[in-house]
């Protein structure tokens, strides 16, 4: 399989050409356009309960498996939201992804949702994370560009704008600062990585865009 990722960093795109009998998988609205010879299965990776988990976690209940039946066939995927997307080559080991961000994948990579524990319903962000693992291609979408650090020791990220991290790393979620700056500053809930891996996060944030919308919005009064 060949691939290419275009239009980066603010609108990109996956472009995928695929020989005979190769397959992708990829998130259900993914899809902008394919050759005559994909065949198209849609299906609920793992039965009801993993599709019920998914749902939880932001993402589609169902997955599409795109298979070409001649070489040559081509594909395109892009994000719902502008931004940026990486190509992650999986060899075994595990990507955690925020809730929206997979896009696609290929080989025996899979998808499923884990929780993200208690705190994280407070940051906004979902009680669900997707445990992406397996062998294979891993493609994933930010809002903005995506930039990545590597982590050995202690990095910190605002809950809003992290994409994913290796499973090397352990997490937890706090107050940037006391219960005033909590409150009277324009920071919330942080994420506190901790360990040796690489974390992902996007360079723009949704709910910082809806707050600064928020007092342009019009107003309809009903009488």
């Amino acid at each position: 399989m060949l691939h290419e990722i275009k239009n980066k960093p603010d609108y990109a795109s996956l472009h995928c050409t695929l020989s005979s009998g190769e397959s992708v998988v990829a998130e259900s609205g993914a899809l902008m356009g394919m050759s005559g010879g994909v065949k198209m299965e849609t299906s609920m990776k793992g039965g009801i309960f993993a599709a019920a988990k998914r749902a939880l976690g932001g993402e589609s209940v169902f997955l599409n498996t795109y298979t070409a039946s001649a070489d040559g066939q081509r594909i395109d995927f892009a994000p719902s939201t502008p931004g940026d997307m990486l190509h992650i080559p999986m060899s075994g080991n595990t990507v955690m992804v925020q809730r929206g961000a997979y896009i696609a994948s290929t080989g025996t990579v899979t998808a499923d949702a884990k929780w993200g524990g208690a705190k994280t319903f407070f940051s906004g962000e979902g009680l669900f994370m997707l445990k992406c693992t397996g062998q294979g291609d891993l493609w994933i979408a930010s809002y903005g560009a995506i930039a990545e650090q590597q982590v050995n020791g202690t990095y910190i990220v605002d809950t809003t704008h992290v994409v994913g991290f290796d499973d090397s790393l352990t997490f937890k979620v706090r107050k940037v600062g006391g219960m005033k700056s909590f409150f009277l500053s324009a920071e919330g809930l942080v994420v506190e990585f901790s360990g040796q891996g690489r974390v992902w996060f996007q360079t723009r944030s949704a709910p910082s865009l809806a707050g600064f919308l928020h007092p342009f919005r019009q107003v309809v009064q009903k009488s």
